[in-house]
């Protein structure tokens, strides 16, 4: 490895091969770690599997013991799991309260209530090694075989489907961190609904993901996180080894979204966008998968197609296509 300094996020995907290559993760996994996978499956010998995921809360957050566990769950469902246990490990600054730690703890025991898992325990520390509070998560989860959809299943001549729109998280992020000049811009009223997005449309992909994961003719499914929807559906291209085409005019975009990512000089499509849940599926099964969301109540959008490899990744505006952006961090490091 060479003594070239990150930049803040996820680190690159040439490096994360590197490491996995390191640690010989996989072994004996019947999906193993990779770039873009959003868990681990274990056969363990016997039906269901065992979907594995880990994931951490960084960021600032009212919540992030709640935080932590949707995410972790997030990552286990867009696998095809159900979620069974969930292990913590909460790490918080000197000074912090017994009353904030209570809330922390509060929050995953929440969180754990809607999405079906069981807290299991984990490692609580006060330690000046952070400057904010830091919950690591680690969730548990089964499935049977048939469930089971990885981010790189994707055949070519797919459709490309995504669950409620794009930016979900990355609105309420910057809505609450930027909270007086929202306010002074948009108003009151709009800064209170834009930071709400959290829970409403909400950041989980649990049920929509249980709906998907039961139809067979879905090949893959991925959680849109850190790096926005445009890092995703790369990620999901990548991992089946294929090419792929986006409607940029099909691309669905919240309006309190739009205006945010606008004012404060984003682009939406790499910003942080857990909420919104990619699928893979075959053209003739699309139309079914769209109306089981929909009556669901998560309605689902048909933004682009997958393709040979050869085609590369791109998006298209009309008759015009340009490459797919990459985005090497979260759009939201650049908030100023």
């Amino acid at each position: 490895m060479s003594d070239e300094r990150l930049p803040e996020g996820k680190i690159p995907p040439h490096v994360l091969r590197e490491l996995l290559d390191r640690l010989g993760a996989g072994a004996g996994l019947e999906l193993g770690p990779a770039p873009g996978e959003d868990a681990a499956v274990a056969a363990a010998g016997s039906e269901p599997r065992l979907v594995l995921a880990a994931d951490p809360i960084t960021f600032p957050t009212a919540d992030p013991g709640w935080h932590a566990v949707v995410v972790n769950a997030n990552d286990v469902a867009a696998t095809g799991g159900e979620c069974r246990y969930f292990l913590s490990q909460v790490l918080v600054p000197p000074g912090t309260t017994e009353g904030r730690i209570a809330e922390i703890a509060d929050g995953i025991r929440r969180g754990c209530e809607e999405m079906g898992a069981v807290p299991v325990g984990g490692h609580t520390e006060i330690t000046s090694a952070v400057a904010r509070e830091v919950v690591a998560g680690a969730m548990v989860g089964v499935a049977t075989a048939e469930r089971i959809k990885p981010t790189g299943g994707a055949r070519e001549g797919d459709m490309l489907v995504v669950t409620k729109g794009v930016a979900i998280e990355a609105t309420a992020i910057v809505a609450a961190e930027r909270e007086d000049e929202v306010r002074r811009v948009f108003g009151e009223e709009f800064q209170r609904r834009a930071a709400a997005f959290v829970t409403d449309p909400g950041i989980s992909v649990v049920e929509e993901a249980r709906i998907a994961a039961g139809m067979l003719e879905v090949r893959a499914m991925h959680d849109v996180t850190e790096g926005g929807v445009a890092t995703a559906v790369r990620e999901m291209a990548d991992a089946a080894e294929l090419g792929v085409v986006l409607a940029e005019a099909e691309i669905p975009r919240f309006y309190e979204s739009k205006r945010l990512m606008t004012h404060f000089g984003l682009d939406i499509l790499g910003a942080i966008g857990s909420g919104a849940l990619l699928i893979a599926c075959s053209e003739p099964v699309t139309g079914e998968l769209l109306d089981r969301l929909q009556r669901a109540g998560t309605p689902g959008y048909v933004i682009g197609r997958f393709l040979r490899r050869s085609s590369g990744m791109q998006i298209a505006r009309g008759s015009l296509r340009r490459d797919l952006p990459v985005f090497d961090a979260d759009e939201l490091t650049r908030l100023a």
